[in-house]
């Protein structure tokens, strides 16, 4: 009786260690990391379109200055090549900044709106040229980096030692169907958190909107967030569908190798009529 509570907490408890080791092992490969996001900038053609929208925003006032033709040289001076390199060093300050490995992070463009400047061409102050551009410079949450990376890891632990544990507690109770229904109740759960991070991803690009023409980087931002919420959706997908997989062939492996109870045969007594002579 004792064994047989150990094992169903023992079970539970791993349950949800695990599904917390696989979220922050895949959020640690994918959101807090740098090159992760440069990717899917790339992926969304997002240094494009900035450049193409700060180009528009800047043509716009140019023209409202009488001065058209000196619009077109922007195209030369905002690119996209430049941008790309501007902003992924920016994004690779973020994540040392938040490691504790760097100073405060900025995407500085101050320099393109000099070149434009002396070009004869007016930029607003609305911009995003004009001053350099601060990203998240919380103290808290580059606190919580450090909590982030302890979760991550004693997650890890956890869930090796709940394993050996439950594992040892199968072996001493004979039956072994414990770690697979871990492994479909993690699937089932991960599983529920990447058709929430879906659906997420598909009401963000419908329902959030923003104004361009006041913020060249809003729309940008909100595709780039909707494209990485649908791409950890299917990370997340993939790893529910071999937790489930795997737990359901070890359920049918464990019930195949299990040996069969065999009922004892019962005797029916047999009675003796004697008759007399």
């Amino acid at each position: 009786m004792l064994l047989s509570w150990l094992s169903k907490f023992l079970a539970s408890l791993l349950v949800a260690v695990l599904a917390s080791a696989t979220i922050t092992v895949v959020l640690n490969q994918t959101v807090l990391t740098s090159h992760y996001i440069e990717g899917k900038m790339a992926a969304t053609n997002s240094y494009s379109r900035l450049s193409a929208e700060l180009v528009r925003q800047i043509s716009n006032q140019a023209e409202n200055t009488g001065n058209p033709e000196l619009a077109t040289k922007l195209s030369t001076i905002i690119t996209p090549t430049l941008l790309q390199t501007k902003i992924n060093s920016g994004l690779d300050q973020m994540q040392a900044y938040y490691r504790g490995n760097g100073p405060q992070p900025v995407i500085d463009l101050t320099d393109l709106a000099a070149q434009a400047q002396a070009a004869g061409i007016p930029v607003g102050q609305d911009s995003g040229l004009t001053k350099p551009i601060t990203l998240g410079t919380n103290n808290q949450a580059r606190g919580l980096s450090k909590t982030f990376d302890q979760v991550r890891l004693g997650s890890i632990i956890a869930s090796l030692v709940l394993v050996v544990a439950l594992l040892a507690v199968s072996w001493e109770r004979h039956r072994y169907a414990a770690l697979p229904g871990v492994l479909i109740a993690t699937g089932v759960l991960v599983g529920l958190l990447a058709l929430a991070l879906a659906v997420l991803s598909g009401l963000a690009a419908h329902y959030i909107k923003f104004d361009t023409a006041s913020n060249a980087f809003a729309l940008i931002g909100r595709d780039v967030a909707a494209a990485i919420a649908s791409d950890l959706a299917k990370r997340l997908g993939i790893i529910a569908g071999v937790f489930a997989a795997v737990g359901i062939g070890m359920r049918i492996w464990v019930a195949k190798t299990r040996p069969k109870v065999q009922a004892k045969p019962t005797t029916k007594p047999s009675f003796q009529v004697s008759a007399k002579a």
